[in-house]
């Protein structure tokens, strides 16, 4: 099973030591074609990532790759509300006019306006949700 690895970080200690991908194999007793998969793909089996930090001596988290974190803040929580009511103000124009035109009865721009209401509920409820498991509400 293989698991993800920074090659850049195994790559750029490996040159600080002044080690060939060669050298660093035979140390971590694997062999150079998988050293040299590890250093383009960064795709290593857990026992070979387990033995390039004990030859490098670095912890094995240290070689690990961090997950990228998502790009939020408190700009596109607010982005999304303001979308939302954007959203609303248009819908309920646009069902107004339809009602004022004749092509809507009473009853179906009632529903609109219902289901149009629920629906913006429903999206700020969602980007209250995903702001504040960010940590940014």
């Amino acid at each position: 099973m293989y698991s993800r690895l920074n090659s850049e970080t195994v790559k750029s200690l490996r040159l600080k030591k002044s080690w060939s991908q060669e050298h660093l194999a035979n140390l971590s007793d694997i062999s150079l074609r998988t050293m040299q998969r590890i250093e383009n793909s960064g795709a290593a089996s857990f026992e070979s990532k387990l033995s390039i930090s004990a030859a490098l001596g670095v912890p094995i988290e240290y070689l690990s790759v961090k997950p990228a974190k998502a790009i939020i803040s408190k700009n596109t929580i607010l982005y999304g509300y303001y979308g939302a009511g954007l959203g609303l103000m248009c819908s309920y124009a646009g069902t107004t006019l339809a009602l004022t035109n004749g092509s809507l009865s009473y009853g179906q721009a009632g529903l609109w306006y219902g289901a149009v209401g629920a629906f913006v509920g429903l999206c700020c409820g969602i980007i209250g949700i995903l702001g504040r498991r960010a940590g940014l509400t």
